[in-house]
């Protein structure tokens, strides 16, 4: 009687900067559960990947879990996948990192195991063609993609059933082909549905036939009810148990051993089918949708730069480094992902402690305190401004209306980019009535011109037609300044129905001091006639995440301490904000203005359905303008780490 090939692998993941309760949850409800499974059916055969970031929060957490799961390794019930220690995505780091993100796995997997694991488990399954050159050259014998790879190759599906092999500059690996159909049905609908299914794909006279189940664990516990998890596995596995004649539950090393592969294939980039949908077919597309993602990944390129004038890191900073590359926070599609700011804020923190230490080492900044750098940073054909201190760095964008868009301070014990806030974009699952998409990026600096008649609402929500100038996008041109200090420059219009713009030209004056920097602000009409409006300067900030408590951050106006999520408008010339596990973070003018607050918000679909997420406070300081031709007004406002 034929039978078929059955691997069932299980992911096991959680990402670099997960908050502690969100760990411990998943744990209590899902590893341990399954580890139980483990042990109730260590007859049976299961492949398994445990990622670089949770196996280290394992190792230190919960080393009595990882205990208890290597010795079923050394029964033989599990086999286990390496990983790169970061869970990146391979094809969007710099080549060397990706031998080194895999090494370090390798290395840490096996000083914790004693198990060199035989196959790789991709992230996210996102494949390019030259990955087999690196993986191949690691000895490593097969990977896991998905079917979808295959027909997007042009191949016909009957094809997936089977293992085969594929090349790059003359190295090789082993494929796996994960099987879509069996996804949607495991765990969902019930045990005896699967086994028909696994049955159904029997070819009679064909021994090699297989079926590859590979997805996240925490399907079990977390996204489906722990008990419900629990009583599925049961009836599942007692099955499997029970019709070994029909269906094999095989190692994939065994399945090489015994079938081999079916001969070579070269395959096109892709994912898995959702991961497609969402990233229009390429991942490097996130890059471009998202601001954040590709801020996140040019700056993990610029830190990479420095690396290679320091030399090699101190272990620990390395694996800092390669835990920075977890890509969890560069995309987004049915998970939170480049949404949930304690992941960004966790990607920061890690390339801050890193690019601090190469700066150090290779004697940055030699003689001087205070570098000026005109790049194309974010490689986008424009140039950007980077301003750089032993202690911060400000990243500034002049084609995006002179804009601060990274502010990081390198403080030890203190890393952190107070600039990582999240633009509100348009989703297909976000047509709530009210909602309106950010037109222009939430970071700091940005000018407007508001109509008189607007006010907190209309800027937070993104009310149309309430800017009347164009400065807010205008490009700045970077001019000569004293020393210490740089100037951006624009020439905008001021717009009216019915009358020609007025011409309004702008300036920001900035200088850098021991805790911060000061921002000199001025609009000058140089227009024919007088323009009346609300003068906006725009600043967002993102407080610091207490990841393993969190406890809430606060904000501090007038001397009345005010939760974050409490907006308002007030009169005064300073706010400071609070976090419980970093120094307050102070904006503070020279003059008392119309101070409008709101909490930066967005909304993501996750598995358990939306969330509002914070991502930070929106400041913008107000002045009443009415400017006759030649007239001008300025104001600064400094930005104070209260260090």
């Amino acid at each position: 009687m034929s039978k078929v090939n059955f691997i069932f692998a299980l992911h096991f993941h959680q990402p670099t900067g997960q908050l502690k309760r969100i760990n411990e949850r998943i744990f209590e409800n899902s590893y341990k559960l399954l580890l139980d499974v483990f042990k109730s059916f260590s007859d049976l055969r299961f492949t398994i990947h445990i990622s670089g970031p949770l196996l280290l929060y394992l190792a230190k957490n919960h080393p009595e879990w990882l205990e208890e799961v290597f010795k079923l390794g050394d029964l033989g019930s599990l086999e286990f996948m390496a990983g790169s220690i970061g869970e990146s995505i391979l094809p969007i780091i710099p080549r060397d990192d990706r031998e080194l993100q895999i090494r370090e796995y390798i290395k840490i997997f096996e000083e914790l195991s004693g198990f060199k694991p035989r196959g790789l488990w991709i992230p996210e399954r996102i494949w390019e063609p030259h990955l087999p050159e690196v993986i191949g050259r690691l000895g490593l014998e097969y990977v896991f993609i998905d079917d979808s790879t295959l027909t997007k190759t042009g191949y016909p599906h009957d094809l997936a059933y089977y293992s085969w092999i594929t090349e790059d500059s003359g190295q090789v690996v082993r494929v796996f082909f994960i099987d879509a159909g069996i996804r949607y049905i495991l765990p969902w609908e019930p045990p005896q549905r699967v086994l028909e299914y696994l049955i159904g794909k029997i070819k009679e006279g064909d021994p090699a036939r297989l079926i590859l189940w590979g997805s996240d664990a925490e399907k079990f516990g977390e996204w489906m009810d722990s008990g419900h998890s629990r009583s599925w596995l049961y009836a599942f596995l007692d099955l499997m148990r029970r019709n070994r004649s029909r269906v094999s539950m095989i190692h994939p090393s065994e399945y090489l051993r015994e079938y081999g592969v079916k001969g070579l294939l070269y395959l096109d980039t892709g994912s898995y089918d959702k991961m497609l949908e969402w990233s229009r077919g390429f991942f490097r597309n996130f890059l471009v949708k998202y601001k954040e993602a590709d801020n996140m990944h040019k700056k993990m390129l610029w830190v990479k730069k420095k690396l290679e004038k320091a030399g090699d890191l101190p272990r620990e900073l390395r694996v800092e480094y390669l835990l920075a590359q977890c890509n969890d926070a560069y995309w987004h599609g049915l998970f939170g992902g480049v949404y949930l700011a304690h992941l960004r804020q966790a990607i920061y923190e890690k390339l801050i402690k890193v690019e601090r230490w190469t700066e150090e080492k290779s004697n940055y900044f030699s003689s001087e305190n205070f570098r000026k750098i005109m790049v194309d940073f974010d490689y986008d054909g424009l140039s950007e401004l980077l301003l750089e201190t032993p202690m911060q760095n400000l990243y500034i964008k002049p084609s995006d209306g002179g804009t601060l868009f990274e502010y990081d301070v390198k403080i030890k014990g203190f890393e952190h980019n107070l600039q990582d806030t999240m633009t509100r974009y348009g989703e297909p699952y976000l047509n709530k009535p009210g909602f309106n998409p950010d037109w222009y990026r939430r970071v700091s600096w940005r000018l407007h011109l508001w109509s008189p008649d607007t006010g907190l609402y209309d800027w937070i929500n993104n009310t149309p037609f309430k800017d009347m100038s164009d400065l807010a996008l205008k490009n700045h041109h970077v001019a000569p300044g004293e020393e210490g200090e740089v100037v951006l420059r624009a020439l905008g219009g001021f717009y009216q129905y019915g009358s020609p713009p007025v011409m309004v030209a702008a300036e920001k004056r900035v200088r850098l001091t021991s805790n911060g920097h000061t921002t000199l602000f001025r609009v000058r009409n140089i227009g024919d006639r007088e323009f009346t409006a609300k003068l906006g300067i725009e600043y967002h900030v993102a407080w610091k995440i207490d990841r393993e408590n969190e406890a809430k951050p606060y904000y501090i106006i007038n001397g009345v301490s005010r939760d974050v999520s409490e907006g308002g408008v007030f009169s005064t010339e300073r706010i400071t904000i609070k976090s419980p596990i970093y120094p307050g973070i102070r904006l503070e003018s020279n003059t008392q203005h119309e101070v409008w607050v709101a909490q930066l918000s967005s909304y993501s679909r996750t598995e358990k359905g939306f969330m509002e997420i914070p991502q930070g406070l929106a400041v913008m300081f107000v002045e009443q303008l009415s400017l006759k031709p030649g007239e001008e007004y300025e104001t600064s406002i400094s930005w104070i780490l209260e260090i």
